[in-house]
């Protein structure tokens, strides 16, 4: 018998500010769960909701800086939101 198990997953809660409220699902508002594979990244995260590569992103994770790179934790708390700009 074939040994079938799953990938373990995680849940992380992400909020999009400002702008990029735009990519949240159609009469969706507010913050979004979604499930990854353990060991994902904010990059997969970003993917996973949607969010393009290239767009320009200041990434929190549980209120500090994260980076496209920061491994996620089942239960992170992860914010997006646009760089602000001024003086």
């Amino acid at each position: 018998m074939p040994n079938s198990k799953a990938t373990p997953r995680i849940a992380v809660r992400l909020t999009l500010f400002a702008d990029l409220r735009r990519l949240l699902p159609n009469g969706h508002d507010g913050p979004l769960t979604v499930s990854l594979s353990r060991g994902a990244t904010v990059a997969d995260l970003m993917a996973a909701a949607s969010v393009p590569a290239d767009e320009d992103v200041t990434i929190g994770i549980n209120g500090d800086q994260g980076a496209r790179d920061s491994v996620l934790a089942d239960g992170d708390d992860v914010v997006f939101f646009s760089p602000m700009e001024g003086g």
